[in-house]
C-alpha cells in the first residue's frame, strides 16, 4: 500500500504525513526485528534513549524530554524497574525528587536499542548522502522544535 501511495507525485503528499508514516514503518520494523519486549514499546526506547544521554534524572524531566504523558511514563517506569533495567532512587538534596538511573542490565539493554536504531537509520539514509542526512536531521528537528514550542 504504501509503495503504491509514493509512485504519485511525492510533492503532493504533505511533509507532516510523510513524517507520520515513517514513524509507523519505524514501529512496526523495530516490533518485526527486535525480540525484547521492551524495545518494541515506545515509551520504553524513549526512556531508554532519554537515559541514555543525561542518566539521573527527574521522572518530571523524563516526561518533558520524551512528550508522553506522565501516566504513561509511570506505567513504562514500573515495567521498567520490575525487570531490573532502571533504579528510582530519591535525590541526596531534595527527597521529594526521584531520579531515575539504569541498571547494568538497562544499559545493556539500551545499547541494543542503540544498534537497533543504528541499522535503522543506516537503512532509512540508504542511497542519500551526509549532507542530505544532515540536512534530514536539521528541518526533522526544526519541526518537532516548531511544533513544541509554547505559543
Amino acid at each position: 500500500m504504501i509503495d503504491r501511495f509514493l509512485e504519485f507525485d511525492d510533492t503532493s503528499i504533505p511533509t507532516i504525513t510523510l513524517v507520520n508514516m515513517l514513524a509507523k514503518i519505524f514501529e512496526e520494523r523495530v516490533s518485526e526485528i527486535s525480540n525484547n519486549d521492551f524495545l518494541n514499546q515506545k515509551a520504553s526506547r524513549f526512556i531508554l534513549f532519554t537515559l541514555g544521554i543525561n542518566d539521573g534524572i527527574s521522572q518530571n524531566d523524563i516526561v518533558r524530554a520524551t512528550h508522553l504523558k506522565g501516566s504513561t511514563i509511570s506505567v513504562a517506569l514500573a515495567r521498567l524497574e520490575k525487570e531490573g533495567y532502571v533504579k528510582r532512587l530519591n535525590d541526596t538534596y531534595d527527597q521529594r525528587q526521584i531520579r531515575v538511573y539504569l541498571t547494568e542490565q538497562g544499559e545493556k539493554l539500551n545499547r541494543e536499542r542503540n544498534e537497533l536504531i543504528s541499522d535503522m537509520q543506516k537503512k532509512a539514509f540508504k542511497g542519500l548522502t551526509i549532507k542530505e542526512e544532515k540536512n534530514a536531521a536539521f528541518v526533522l528537528a526544526t519541526m518537532i522544535k516548531n511544533l513544541t514550542e509554547e505559543e
